[in-house]
This record gives structure tokens, C-alpha cells and sequence, in this order.
């Protein structure tokens, strides 16, 4: 079996913004990405306007990814893994009423989940409306599963009121960058390219509470945060033991771990019991603190607190 495809999922509500940035993304990335697009009503709109960017692009209307139409996503990626050659990314563009969940569920459980990898989920919300938008469930919800927060249209706010916005959103997007975006052009200070902001989560992945609940269940995000290194061999027992014992209402997990013996901050991603580890950046004279998240339904805080503490190495 090759390398895993990675597949970039952006989500975000209504009328964000996310089709204006795939259309640019999709000038920087290789010509043989493929695009995934979602529209929750019977005609596609999106589809035809990123047509002349991805020569590799398949439409799914008639309902969200996340739960109607699942099924032919899931049909779509393996027909995509199995092409050849294979595209070297796929870029899935959920409708703006879709639940990141469902998408992430056919990732790793669907017919080629062993082809694919996720690389990352972007939420792309309007600066311009977020008070508005983030009075409905599902917005928060896509915020808590985000790698990285896009505020799109950030060129109408001013300094003050996007600051303020930065705050809240973080609140909501525990372990995400925050970038900004004008006409579909990131700001170069954050990354100006897609995948900058992806590789910019390495280093500054920030662990914040969850603060409001969703339009469907409760998500829970569980902040966990040791000040100094932990033992390989106690993390990977806990998290096939605590997690294992939770996963079928375990929706993500993600942190930067410092681990006795291993130079590089250890990077963990992981949706429903799928656990990936790759390395980032060295920890150099930077403080060696393990952060992780868990986002998942009726978790209990304290005893993935106490198992989480009792993976540390100076035990």
C-alpha cells in the first residue's frame, strides 16, 4: 500500500466564504488535487465555479455528507483512492448546514480509510456576520473540530472588533490556529498559503475550553495539560485502555506531547478510536509541556484528567 492521500476537509455555515478559498487554494496546489464539493440542495452551484480551477472535481448534491448523502461520499473517495494515478490531495468543501462529524466518520471507518489520511479541518467563518452566525449550534460545532479558524472577510472589521472576535473564537476552537482572510487572500503574518496554515499548527497549537453547546448533542472538550514530559509506554497504554473504553462517543483527539526521549514535539491526531502519530518541530530550548483534547459526548473530565497525569514520566 502507498502513502496515505491527506484529505483537507473545509466546513464552515452558510455563506462563509469557503468556495472563494478553495478557488485560490486550488491555484497554489498540484494540478492533480481533487475537489469534493457538497451542496445540501437538489442543484450545484459551487461545483461549476471551481470547475476551472480542479480538473479532478465531483459534485455531491441532494443533501449534507454528513448524514444523507455520506454514502456517496464515501463512494466518491474510494473511486478517487483507487484512480491511477491517485490525486496527491483531496479537498472535501462541505455544505454550510453539514456536521464536521459524519465527514470524519467516513474518512477513517469508510471503504478506503486505510488509502486516506486527514490532513486538517478548516472553519471558515465571516468576520462580517459571526455574532450572527454563531448564535446556531452547528457553527460552534464546527468550530470545535477545527485545526485551523479562517475569519473570512476580516478586511470590513476594524482592528478592535476582530480582536474581540479572536478571543471568542477561541473559546470555541480548542487546539486551532486563527487566521485571516480578505478576498479570499490569507494574511501573510498567519500563513498565505493553504498548506502554511496546516503546518503552522506544529507549533502553536493553543488548548482552550469548549464553551457552548451544539444544535444536536452536547460535545465536550476536555483540555488536558501536563508541565513536563511523558512516558511513551504509559500514554499508549491509557489511550487504548480510557479512550478505547469511550470510543464510540469519541469524536476527536489532538495535541503536542513531549515525550522522554524524543527530541521533536510529538503531534497526535485522532478521530473516533484513529489515532495518528507524526513528529514536528524540535523542542530546542522551549519548554517541554504535553497538551492534549479530547472532543467527545458525556466525557468524563476527571478520569481522563488522572489518566492523562499518570502517563507522566517523572512518575
Amino acid at each position: 500500500m502507498g502513502t496515505p492521500i491527506p484529505v483537507t476537509v473545509v466546513t464552515g455555515f452558510l455563506g462563509a466564504g469557503k468556495s472563494t478559498l478553495v478557488e485560490r487554494w486550488l491555484s497554489e496546489l498540484p494540478s492533480d488535487t481533487a475537489v469534493i464539493v457538497n451542496e445540501a440542495g437538489a442543484v450545484g452551484i459551487d461545483g461549476e465555479l471551481l470547475a476551472r480551477r480542479a480538473t479532478r472535481l465531483r459534485e455531491i448534491t441532494g443533501g449534507c455528507v454528513c448524514c444523507v448523502t455520506h454514502q456517496e461520499l464515501d463512494r466518491t473517495l474510494a473511486d478517487f483512492a483507487e484512480s491511477s494515478p491517485p490525486p496527491s490531495r483531496i479537498l472535501i468543501e462541505t455544505s454550510g448546514a453539514a456536521s464536521p462529524a459524519g465527514v470524519l466518520r467516513v474518512l477513517t471507518r469508510g471503504l478506503a480509510s486505510e488509502d486516506l489520511r486527514l490532513d486538517g479541518v478548516v472553519t471558515v467563518l465571516d468576520a462580517s456576520r459571526a455574532e450572527r452566525t454563531m448564535e446556531f449550534g452547528l457553527t460552534l460545532e464546527q468550530l470545535g473540530f477545527a485545526d485551523v479558524v479562517l475569519l473570512s472577510h476580516a478586511d470590513v472589521c476594524d482592528d478592535e472588533a476582530l480582536a474581540s472576535l479572536e478571543r471568542t473564537v477561541g473559546g470555541h476552537a480548542p487546539g486551532a490556529v486563527i487566521a485571516k482572510a480578505q478576498h479570499g487572500i490569507l494574511d501573510g503574518a498567519d500563513a498565505d498559503t493553504l498548506l502554511g496554515l496546516l503546518d503552522a499548527r506544529a507549533g502553536v497549537l493553543r488548548i482552550r475550553p469548549l464553551e457552548s453547546d451544539t444544535s444536536h448533542q452536547r460535545i465536550d472538550a476536555v483540555s488536558l495539560t501536563h508541565p513536563g514530559e511523558l512516558d511513551q509506554e504509559r500514554f499508549g497504554d491509557w489511550v487504548e485502555q480510557a479512550l478505547g473504553a469511550v470510543e464510540v462517543r469519541l469524536l476527536r483527539i489532538k495535541g503536542i506531547l513531549a515525550i522522554r526521549g524524543v527530541d521533536a514535539r510529538v503531534i497526535v491526531q485522532g478521530v473516533s478510536e484513529a489515532v495518528e502519530i507524526t513528529f514536528g518541530a524540535a523542542w530546542g530550548e522551549a519548554e517541554r509541556v504535553s497538551r492534549l483534547v479530547v472532543l467527545g459526548l458525556r466525557l468524563d473530565e476527571g478520569a481522563l484528567a488522572a489518566g492523562f497525569a499518570a502517563c507522566a514520566a517523572d512518575r
